[in-house]
């Protein structure tokens, strides 16, 4: 209303969005999958972008790979039950705690600052007060009531940056645009009188942080400000609350949002940055587009932050210029003045706009370091050469007969067979033989077997108290049950993978033993160990392993040994 030509000549605010989005695109491509294949040379899964999250769905078995690599398939019949069409994150369902009708919904990002426990909250008119808010569950239980308070939350925030994709010069100060790591805790709650604006208490709260990536742009504050503002009397870290909180506001005049879609923060000091900082950020998981966009009118952007305060008639700062509503500190420190200062004194000296030099950003020290892609996993142990040995056994009884897989202590050992990497030899072992096959295994700087975790220690158990989790292992049944949720047979491995077929089975040798037939049995179990060895090196060479899925196709196990 103060600016009446700039509202009606002024250009539309740019409507945006951001397909590459990492939490939306990663439930599409799943979904895509599952009704066809997706082929690696179509030109979305070109983008640097999808072919990362590719890399990290396939790395996590939300995806698999065709055997020649060229096709992608999804392990689920029907993906699309579990992902919520409102949003990236999950919804928690509103219910009346006396009678269970629903009264709303709320994103899991809002939920703890608007219906944690003690929170009032509106609905179509009426005012209910949370009883509770139940995680496990999703679902917030409220009941009508008639108070003369609101409420209003307090938080701990920061910010990591994990990447700067561009940064340039603007003005007297240097803007960056990334990807960040927000970490938000809300640790307590106000009430408010109604009337009178005066706070009447506060409670603490017990909830988990919030903590998830998105695209954020900052700016750099020159370290010179801080020792000018003060000298003034001014308070600094008030006049950075107040910019962070006036550029929200203002930020839908630049792009079709609402303020409660934007995050921020302000900071005196950010050690990545190493000085003081302001972030402006998507407040959806992996981000939205909006700091993109807003980047790209960086300087429009401290324009308009500069004249909504500036020309603001109110003394010393209010809901018009620089306080937020859902101020996590509760709109302190806060100082107008500084605020104008700030922006006046980066905006004072127009200059070309430059490219300038992105600094390398490195995690901070004891924060959570990105996971070594799958590909990097694969060539570092290919890289190395270890002296490893691959192992199976047979038993002289069934599970059946000692009374289950539980008792495979008391199965007893008919051989056992362990391939040497160092001599390249298949050495067998009867049952008298098993101190010496039990030393022989120590000595190996990698033992390699196929379910040997829960089944081939635990039968050799019964003739030692070693622990055999002192042992290097390497169970390749147990990584596919890890990584598919489920177990794949070794003939079937043995037959989608190696093209081999196995000769005979357990029961067979467990039979060939009872008949005397022990040629036989120690055959059989020499060649399980040689598939198991194959599956094993053919692992490390390629970095996957093949079966065939439910549907006859092919696919791909990514492993990283």
């Amino acid at each position: 209303m103060r600016n009446p030509y700039d509202f009606i000549r002024r250009e539309s605010e740019a409507a945006v969005v951001n397909p590459f989005n990492s939490e939306i695109i990663g439930k599409h491509l799943i979904c895509a999958a599952t009704e066809l294949p997706l082929k690696l040379d179509e030109p979305l899964l070109k983008e640097d972008a999808v072919q990362k999250k590719i890399a990290e769905l396939e790395e996590n078995g939300e995806l698999l790979r065709s055997a020649d690599g060229k096709q992608i398939f999804s392990p689920l019949k029907a993906p699309h039950r579990h992902i919520d069409l409102r949003g990236a994150g999950k919804r928690f369902a509103i219910l009346s705690t006396r009678t269970g009708e629903p009264r709303g919904e709320v994103d899991a990002f809002r939920a703890f600052r608007e219906t944690h426990p003690g929170a009032v909250y509106l609905h179509k008119g009426a005012t209910f007060v949370v009883d509770c808010l139940d995680l496990d569950t999703a679902t917030v239980y409220v009941s009508k009531a008639q108070v003369n308070y609101y409420t209003r939350v307090r938080a701990d925030k920061s910010t990591e940056i994990l990447d700067v994709y561009e940064g340039r010069s603007v003005n007297e100060t240097q803007a960056f645009f990334g990807q960040i790591r927000v970490t938000d805790h809300v640790t307590e709650y106000e009430t408010w009188d109604i009337h009178t604006r005066t706070l009447r208490n506060r409670y603490p709260l017990d909830l988990p942080p919030q903590i998830f990536k998105t695209q954020s742009l900052w700016f750099q504050i020159p370290q010179m400000l801080q020792s000018e503002i003060e000298s003034k009397h001014l308070d600094f870290m008030g006049g950075l609350h107040a910019v962070e909180h006036a550029a929200i506001g203002i930020f839908p005049l630049l792009v079709m949002a609402d303020r409660n879609d934007i995050g921020g923060l302000s900071t005196l000091y950010h050690p990545q940055v190493g000085g003081a900082a302001i972030f402006i950020y998507d407040g959806i998981p992996g981000g939205a587009g909006m700091a993109r966009q807003a980047f790209g009118h960086a300087e429009q952007l401290l324009q308009y932050t500069c004249n909504a305060i500036r020309q603001c008639p109110c003394e010393s700062g209010c809901p018009s210029c620089v306080q937020s509503p859902k101020c996590g500190s509760g709109n302190r420190p806060m100082d107008k003045t500084a605020a104008i200062f700030i922006l006046e004194y980066i905006r004072k000296q127009v200059k070309p706009q430059k490219t300038i030099i992105v600094p390398k950003i490195q995690p901070r020290e004891n924060q959570f370091i990105e996971r070594q892609t799958l590909t990097e996993k694969i060539e570092r142990q290919k890289a190395e050469d270890i002296y490893y040995g691959v192992f199976d056994l047979e038993t002289q009884r069934s599970a059946a007969e000692v009374g289950g897989w539980h008792r495979a202590d008391q199965m007893g050992i008919s051989c056992a067979v362990l391939y040497d990497s160092s001599e390249q030899a298949y050495l067998s072992f009867v049952e008298n033989q098993m101190a010496e096959l039990i030393e022989r295994l120590k000595q190996f700087e990698l033992i390699v077997g196929f379910n040997v975790k829960r089944f081939d220690y635990k039968v050799l158990g019964g003739y030692t108290n070693f622990n055999f989790n002192q042992i290097n292992t390497l169970d390749i049944l147990g990584d596919i049950y890890n990584y598919l949720g489920f177990r794949i047979a070794l003939a079937h491995l043995a037959a989608a993978t190696l093209e081999t077929q196995k000769t005979a089975d357990g029961l067979q040798a467990l039979q060939w033993w009872k008949e005397g037939r022990i040629d036989e049995v120690m055959d059989y179990c020499r060649q399980d160990v040689r598939i198991t060895r194959d599956l094993y090196l053919y692992g490390k060479k390629n970095g996957y392993l093949l079966f065939n899925n439910k549907a006859g196709e092919t696919v791909r196990i990514p492993v990283s040994w």
